[in-house]
């Protein structure tokens, strides 16, 4: 008996990794074509029961997590192995293998929606908490997933040897960051209902935080 729940488990999890090849690009397109629409879709799909939600796309969570490993992976066959990993002096002397640094950078870029979660609450004027928290990091995952990608991908590109990727990449990280705070603040604004001035204001301040938490976790490690 035992068994056959084991085969029944292979088989919803082997069906469930599957249909991530479809849904996964189908979740990418949707979050960079209609970034906001997509994270309305997001806040909408929590109010409905558990079975019901996200049929037609990826978790946020999950595609956040998808997305950082496709990266990584990305980095591995174009330069190979992060510095971070051969660093072992200091704070660095912890991340030894690339699954530690894995995890490190899922940390990290998860980093943006609870923190702009947590931005959206305040503005809203709610308590934070995890009840409240809840919808905006789901909503926030969608926005800051194509994000992370743009951002992995052009810190790959700058360490490639050659002066026109390592300029395109460099123009990636400032084109992405400039989308995203602009989306961020159009959603704010959509969502807290406080005006054009403390959405943008929330904006950067909720992306400096991040950024600099990236930055010191880039300083102590020897560059993530």
């Amino acid at each position: 008996m035992i068994f056959f729940h084991i085969l029944k488990s292979i088989d919803e999890l082997l069906y469930e990794l599957m249909t991530w090849l479809i849904f996964y690009p189908v979740t990418l397109w949707r979050s960079v074509r209609h970034p906001l629409r997509t994270m309305e879709y997001a806040r909408t799909e929590l109010c409905k029961k558990g079975s019901e939600q996200f049929r037609s796309t990826l978790r946020p969570p999950i595609f956040l997590f998808v997305t950082v490993i496709l990266a990584h992976m990305v980095e591995l066959q174009a330069v190979g192995d992060s510095p971070i990993v051969s660093n072992q002096g200091g704070i660095a002397d912890l991340i030894n293998d690339d699954t530690s640094l894995l995890v490190l950078r899922i940390m990290g870029f998860a980093l943006f929606p609870v923190v702009m979660a947590a931005v959206e609450t305040l503005l809203a004027r709610k308590r934070v908490n995890r009840d409240t928290l809840q919808q905006p990091f789901y909503a926030q995952c969608y926005l800051a997933t194509p994000f992370a990608l743009a951002l992995s991908l052009a810190s790959t590109a700058i360490r490639i040897s050659n002066s026109w990727i390592e300029d395109g990449g460099v123009l990636l990280v400032l084109a992405a960051s400039i989308l995203y705070i602009w989306a961020e603040a159009t959603w704010l604004n959509r969502s807290t209902g406080k005006g054009w001035q403390r959405a943008f204001a929330g904006s950067v301040a909720g992306f400096s935080v991040c950024t600099l938490i990236f930055a010191l976790m880039a300083l102590a490690l020897g560059g993530a």
